[in-house]
């Protein structure tokens, strides 16, 4: 027997009604610098908002997609499957909210854009001119915004994302165990920076070879505080080189260093690039040839900005002037440093 209409429709399944998403994009990047700095506290300084703020959109966040994203502890908060299956797809989505935003610029008239840099004054001053003389040829309206930072400033506005890109030695405990997108610019080798009118070209033992006066300045070093991995390796070194050495100053910056060994108030070891001062401009010292490996200088991104425009265009050119760095005369390996 045929059933009636009636019945029929009795048996057609309820129609699913879905809720719309409230998840925002300020929820998915304020997830996404939390997942990248591991904890409220870190999050909350790189995003300049305060921690309980943080807390209360990642509770809505995970109350709104249902799941828990991240494992709490008191140390650190580290994303669960769930967390890490949204990261993916967070970096996705702001990727494309990056590239939409930077091409509305170029619509938007009477506006430019504008890309943040952070970088070692050393590099910056020895790389970003060529960089931007070869970027104007594509983007004539772009803007640089340079900030001379420490390596670990640098990461750290990169995971507050008010940086875009980061320039920074591999040597760097701030380089290690990030996540972002890494392109190689250049090498630079570590030199031992000594006054001029001291020769170490025929010095096989400093207490033997050298003068008292001119003993006295190669055994007083100036170093540089760069994280305690890179500060250990440099202080081995000298105790192999030096053994009689002493610590006459401590600077944060290369240019301070470089200044004291041109007054003759001792030595540094620094990388090569740093005691250029523009081109063809050093600084008034020798520049010695170590046993050292040398720096690598990389540019570091998130991994959205990648294939980005004006982003990639800029990692291109910058490589380009990677090349193209020239550094200050060095002299040979002396025989001081060739039983190393």
């Amino acid at each position: 027997m045929a059933k009636s209409n009636a019945a029929v429709a009795d048996e057609t399944p309820p129609r699913v009604v879905t809720k719309p998403s409230a998840v925002t994009l300020h929820q998915l990047r304020i997830f996404w610098a939390v997942a990248q700095a591991r904890s409220f506290t870190k999050a909350s300084k790189l995003l300049d908002l305060a921690q309980p703020s943080l807390s209360q959109q990642i509770s809505k966040l995970e109350e709104e997609v249902g799941a828990q994203l991240f494992n709490r502890n008191r140390n650190e908060m580290t994303p669960t499957d769930a967390g890490a299956f949204l990261l993916r797809k967070a970096e996705v989505i702001l990727s494309s909210v990056e590239e939409a935003l930077v091409g509305l610029e170029e619509f938007a008239a009477g506006t430019r854009g504008v890309l943040a840099i952070g970088a070692l004054s050393s590099i910056a001053r020895n790389l970003l001119p060529e960089t931007m003389r070869l970027l104007a040829a594509r983007f004539p309206d772009l803007e640089l915004d340079i900030h001379e930072t420490t390596p670990a400033e640098a990461v750290d506005l990169l995971y507050g994302r008010r940086l875009n890109v980061a320039m920074l030695a591999t040597d760097s405990a701030a380089a290690s165990g990030t996540s972002f997108h890494e392109t190689k610019i250049c090498t630079d080798p570590y030199v031992l920076a000594v006054p001029r009118g001291i020769d170490l070209s025929r010095v096989h033992d400093v207490e033997r070879d050298l003068a008292p006066e001119q003993r006295a300045i190669i055994n007083s070093t100036i170093q540089f505080n760069f994280g305690n991995q890179h500060k250990k390796r440099i202080e081995d070194w000298y105790q192999h080189v030096l053994p009689h050495y002493r610590v006459v100053a401590q600077s944060r910056t290369y240019e301070v260093a470089l200044s004291m060994v041109q007054e003759g108030l001792g030595v540094a070891v620094l990388p090569a690039l740093t005691a250029a001062i523009g081109p063809g401009r050093t600084f008034d010292v020798d520049l010695y040839r170590t046993t050292l490996p040398d720096r690598e200088i990389v540019a570091m991104m998130p991994s959205q900005y990648a294939r980005v425009e004006p982003f990639a265009s800029f990692i291109e050119v910058l490589q380009e002037a990677g090349k193209r760095a020239k550094l200050p005369p060095i002299k040979p390996l002396p025989p001081l440093l060739k039983a190393l």
